[in-house]
């Protein structure tokens, strides 16, 4: 959401638009990172090198800072096939050009992977205290061996500082070998970040394989247990313990369990956490939006834990905002074309 009204908008294969507050759509921003759309699709588009997350500086206002979340493509790092890593960066749009571009948050060249960007998860947040919080999902072995090593960028939430340095008191700075980004671990495909202002808590929705929908309260250096352990099962139905597969031992005791468990899952994808007044009575509740299920819920996080189910058969929701009015905004994912839907209050409830 812009300040003045309207959004800028991610198109995962396509680039970035800016959206006015009255529904019009710009053309392409031009001079974006590049992301192609030569993927292949199976049940679910998949390709390599798409443009992810879009988030303001908390000073937009005075300096004009977008940063962007993609996966940048190197296409003859191999020699089969191109491969892609997640990589963050700033700058400013000027006249529909996308200017004065800046590196924030990037991996090493051995981070490049082939596994395709559906489940590179790729969400920013800021926090109050002038970091930047960065997830990235599954973009590495399809074995799931990255998420429980600290050396490698997958499945973990990073924090940066919004120039892009390592801040010294992130958790694992001084462990050796570790990326010294990470701030939690042992995340499957993150789908949502969100700080929440109003308890300056972190927290973020998780998608599992069959069930083991995940709403998390991030908390430094935490392991949040994938692919280790699961409240959901495999997608061949049979429990998750790839641990074993790996020769990994661990205390269950250890791992920080999910706040919320969604399960039957149903896609859990992006979230909002409403501190406006214009729906009232969800103060401080989140409202989660899902894929496959294409349902939109509140959740009472702090107080019952009560999941209310808002809506259903909408589409699918790829992400909640809240706009400056205080109303709710849904982006809607179809292949046909993407559309913003807009939340009014009942008046008459």
């Amino acid at each position: 959401p812009l300040p003045e009204g309207g959004f800028l908008v991610s198109e995962k294969m396509k680039g970035l638009r800016h959206v006015s507050a009255a529904g019009q759509v710009s053309e392409l921003i031009k001079c974006t990172p590049t992301v192609y759309d030569d993927g292949f699709e199976v049940f679910l588009p998949l390709g390599l090198g798409w443009m992810l997350d879009v988030a303001l500086h908390p000073n937009y206002i005075e300096n004009g800072w977008v940063y962007l979340h993609y996966t940048e493509r190197c296409i003859d790092c191999e020699a089969t096939t191109p491969v892609s890593r997640n990589t963050v960066v700033r700058g400013r749009v000027a006249d529909g050009v996308w200017v004065d571009q800046e590196l924030i948050w990037q991996p090493g060249r051995e981070f490049y992977s082939r596994n395709p960007d559906i489940a590179a998860g790729g969400r920013l947040a800021f926090d109050d205290s002038g970091h930047l919080f960065i997830s990235v999902g599954l973009k590495g072995s399809m074995n799931y061996d990255g998420m429980q090593d600290l050396s490698t960028p997958t499945g973990k939430v990073h924090r940066v500082t919004l120039e892009g340095e390592v801040p010294l008191t992130n958790p694992f700075v001084s462990v050796p070998g570790a990326m010294r980004s990470v701030w939690t671990y042992g995340h499957r495909s993150p789908q949502g970040l969100e700080f929440n202002p109003l308890t300056r808590e972190l927290w973020e929705t998780e998608m599992g394989p069959r069930g083991g929908d995940e709403i998390n309260l991030l908390q430094a250096g935490k392991n949040y247990g994938w692919p280790l352990t699961s409240l959901g099962l495999d997608y061949d139905g049979t429990y998750v313990e790839y641990g074993r597969e790996l020769n990994l031992e661990f205390d269950l005791a250890e791992i920080e369990q999910p706040r919320i468990d969604l399960t039957p899952g149903p896609a859990v994808s992006s979230f909002a956490i409403y501190a406006s007044s214009a729906f009232n009575r969800w103060h401080g509740h989140f409202v989660v939006g899902s894929l496959a299920a294409r349902e939109l819920y509140r959740v009472d996080v702090e107080g019952t834990g009560t999941v209310e189910k808002l809506l259903t058969n909408i589409g699918r929701i790829r992400d909640v905002e809240v706009g400056v009015d205080g109303l709710i905004y849904l982006l809607l994912e179809h292949p046909s074309g993407g559309r913003i839907v807009r939340l009014v209050p009942d008046q008459s409830a």
